[in-house]
């Protein structure tokens, strides 16, 4: 099939044949008009030493097959078509060590080639996401979510929802792909009965002579996998049995441009008239050819006018950044100008190949514990060895989109201090230079993203030459107003144990009402501000009464009371984000005292008592918001009772939740909480292989919860009077502890112990040798070596005793810890701490 690249850059046709097409049109050819996206290329020939003939196909061998649907009457809609055989283009027959170049091949499609290949591939026609839409696939039914409400199409959702309307499209196109043949009376095979003569065939094989077959399951193997990316990467080893198709050796197009200028026959057309094949010399069409990044342009003599480029790099864990990194791309090529662009992950950013006069703009998430994702750790192990290169003297102007959860306390860290380093080395921000997306409010956080797009936008194309936009505050309180949409009230029954003290672990129990969960979970528990302090606040700013309307500019933003803006919303043990409000509070430049809480500074401020309602607003939005905290479930409801669980939260002086929240609420008070969806050990609570639990501190949380829920199983078959043997394996545990926290892991473990649930328990409390769990693990080698070549590890506690962990089960195993089948759950302190 054809492909035409439009002058806006936009694709006619088959995007896998641009360069083709291209080729083609030089040789003479002439493109029909109307132009479409199912034009057929004529068939082109060419001997050694001489040069290219060819020839369209003719008018009895064009005719096309309608992709028609007998369920979906819409499918005829999409204008679907493909041709009836297989005529394969640039392959020759590869055998004995010979490649010949023009053995003749054709046979007859199987089904899966046009529907699954040809048709959906997202880098050939990629028609799924209109297939999915005939099919009932609506976007607006999903931005009815306020968790999806600013996506823009298919490949904004999460990659679930993605796969479920994917997959159905493609065996619906699949289907109607073969039910269209069929109806047109053209021979094409089915997956299934292809699948099956193969496997038939080779088992018959295997039979006679006592081996199978070598073969490519590349080529043997229905492609229904391919609109998962990785199926397109193959296997290792790349194994390509002989005799086979095979591409050329030897690229045709490229050898004719090496020999054209040495060879004397002209370019030939072949046309048919009446029976006869009559000959046309042919004047090729004379381009002048560049090369820019490996893409080829054709100038025909017209000097083109350089681009100007924008630089677009990428850090990512998951594929959000990734998303919204290639979204960007695609908006900036969209733009008029022209722009190139150069994309590339962070770690092969070279700030000395970026012009004062590119832009640079970029995208990074942050893992767990506050770092660079692996494809940006190199740039940021550079980052003071380059403050120190440029000193400041990096006058590039720059913005920087962070994606960032909520829930943790290292909330977009890595996009902060990339912003703070681009400030260090002289930077000149857009927007400020960061924005910060959220994917604890949305799972592509599309609305920071859009926002932060149109101010990029406005300072590439020139609209805000003197820009100074900023970051609107009031939609970060809308985003968090649609964050606490999720969040449940639950009750506080109980803190143990009384006596509390810095490092020490304090169980809670709470009340979550009809809510269930997952043994093994996690939960985002929001802390929030008292009521004394509410009142506090209300009167350092003058606000008569708690009901009173926070008057937000955003018509879109919910009526609000002062009352809950500060008890919800803001945080007032938190600190103030920039001050910029203060010389507008009090022009006569006076000095104050603004080290502290927001709250201590407004109660140093008297001043703010008699202020307009718009600095004070100004005042409001320059409070930082309260964030969630996530904690693992450290109970099973099956066994503490229905809607109660169980955390452990390790104390930390002056942390925002386990020292001050906690301290200030007493059993009976609400707790705002939402399940985490995501369970990293959920595959555990059924599993029938062998556990290793490696866990300290709080760490040994899901643990307790896994090893209850197997605790309630035995006593219900117990007070039944079954003897019940239990199914899995028994568990084997190396916890470690404070000696002053040992009675909140006892009480589990030796139930756990008396229903013969542990067959190896190591507890180990903090000592003065300084012997750690790890050291337990080394001790018995043999013993756990056994145990995991079947089974799985689960470590969880602090990322030292992890990352140490992973060190010596590599040495135990004699290699990559990473190799073997494990499950590493990284719980750090630093989500404990706040």
């Amino acid at each position: 099939m054809i492909q035409y690249q439009q002058e806006d850059g936009s694709i006619l046709g088959d995007p896998s044949n641009v360069e083709l097409t291209q080729d083609i049109i030089e040789l003479g050819w002439v493109p029909p008009e109307p132009r479409s996206r199912w034009d057929l290329l004529p068939i082109v020939a060419m001997a050694e030493s001489d040069a290219p003939a060819w020839a369209d196909v003719p008018a009895e061998l064009r005719d096309l097959v309608d992709i028609r649907h007998p369920r979906f009457e819409n499918f005829q809609k999409l204008g679907l078509k493909w041709y009836q055989f297989p005529a394969l283009s640039r392959l020759g027959f590869d055998i004995g060590g010979v490649q010949y170049t023009a053995a003749p091949f054709i046979g007859w499609y199987m089904d899966a080639e046009i529907g699954v290949r040809n048709l959906a591939d997202s880098f050939r026609y990629n028609t799924l996401p209109d297939v999915a839409k005939v099919l009932g696939f609506d976007i607006e039914n999903y931005k009815k979510n306020p968790e999806y409400a600013e996506i823009e199409a298919m490949e904004d959702l999460p990659d679930y929802e993605q796969l479920v309307w994917m997959s159905r499209a493609q065996a619906e196109l699949n289907y109607a792909v073969r039910w269209s043949f069929l109806q047109k009376g053209v021979s094409c095979i089915g997956t299934l009965a292809a699948s099956s003569d193969w496997t038939r065939f080779d088992d018959e094989h295997a039979s006679k002579y006592g081996y199978r077959l070598n073969s490519d399951p590349y080529w043997i193997a229905p492609p229904q996998g391919s609109i998962v990316p990785v199926w397109h990467r193959g296997g290792a080893p790349n194994y390509q049995p002989k005799p086979l198709i095979a591409r050329h050796r030897l690229d045709p197009v490229k050898s004719w441009r090496r020999r054209r200028s040495v060879v004397k026959t002209p370019v030939t057309r072949l046309v048919k008239v009446g029976e006869d094949w009559v000959t046309e010399h042919i004047t090729p069409v004379q381009n002048s050819l560049c090369i820019e990044n490996g893409t080829k342009h054709l100038t025909n003599g017209v000097p083109t006018i350089p681009k100007k480029k924008v630089h677009i790099y990428y850090s990512s864990t998951g594929t959000s950044a990734l998303k919204l990194t290639e979204k960007l791309r695609r908006r900036v090529k969209e733009l008029p100008g022209g722009f190139q662009v150069d994309f590339n992950i962070l770690n092969l950013l070279d700030l000395r190949k970026i012009k004062p006069s590119d832009p640079l703009l970029m995208v990074v998430s942050t893992t767990g514990d506050g770092r660079f994702p692996a494809n940006g750790a190199e740039f940021e192990a550079a980052m003071k060895d380059r403050v120190m290169e440029y000193n400041g003297a990096f006058a590039v102007k720059y913005s920087i989109f962070g994606v960032g959860d909520s829930a943790y306390p290292t909330f977009n860290a890595a996009s902060v201090k990339l912003h703070e380093f681009m400030k260090a080395v002289g930077g000149i921000p857009i927007a400020k230079g960061l924005t910060k997306g959220n994917t604890a409010v949305e799972a592509l956080p599309m609305k920071a993203f859009n926002r932060w797009w149109s101010f990029v936008k406005d300072s590439l194309t020139g609209e805000s030459a003197n820009e100074v936009a900023t970051e609107s505050t009031e939609d970060e309180c809308f985003e968090h107003h649609r964050m606490l949409a999720g969040f449940n009230t639950g009750r506080l029954l109980s803190k143990s144990p009384s006596e509390t003290g810095e490092g020490r672990i304090v169980m809670i129990t709470m009340d979550l009402g009809d809510m269930d969960y997952i043994e093994m979970s996690h939960l985002r528990l929001l802390p929030y501000n008292t009521s004394e302090q509410v009142t506090r606040t209300l009167a350092a700013l003058g606000v008569s009464s708690a009901s009173q309307c926070v008057p937000f500019r955003d018509t879109t933003m919910p009526s609000l009371s002062y009352g809950e803006f500060f008890q919800h919303y803001v945080d007032l043990e938190g600190r103030f984000k920039d001050l910029a409000w203060l010389p507008e509070a009090f022009p006569a430049g006076d000095r104050w005292d603004t080290n502290g809480t927001v709250l201590e500074v407004l109660e140093r401020l008297p001043g703010l008592q008699q202020i307009t309602d718009d600095l004070r607003m100004k005042v409001c939005l320059d409070m930082p918001l309260l964030r969630p905290r996530s904690f693992s479930v450290a109970s099973s409801a099956k066994y503490v009772g229905k809607g109660l669980v169980e955390i452990m939260v390790r104390l930390h002086k002056g942390g925002r939740f386990s020292d001050k929240f906690l301290s200030a609420i007493a059993p009976g008070d609400s707790i705002k909480y939402a399940p985490v969806t995501i369970v990293p050990g959920q595959d555990l609570i059924s599993s029938q292989k062998h556990l290793i639990a490696i866990c300290t501190g709080t760490g040994f949380a899901p643990v307790r919860s896994l090893l209850q829920q197997k605790i309630q199983v035995l006593m219900e078959a117990e007070s039944q009077g079954m003897d019940f043997v239990f199914q899995s394996p028994p568990i084997s545990i190396f916890v470690g502890f404070k000696a002053h926290d040992e009675a909140l892991f006892e009480e589990t473990l030796a139930v756990a112990e008396r229903y013969g649930l542990i067959d190896m328990l190591f507890r180990v409390p903090s000592n003065k040798q300084k012997r750690r769990v790890q050291h337990y693990v080394e001790d018995n080698k043999e013993s756990v070596l056994a145990k995991i070549r079947d089974g799985s590890i689960y470590v969880c506690g602090a990322k030292a005793m992890v990352n140490d962990m992973a060190a010596k089960l590599s040495d135990m195993i004699g290699g990559d810890a990473s190799c073997l089948s494990v499950k590493w759950l990284f719980m750090l302190w630093a989500s404990q701490n706040i």
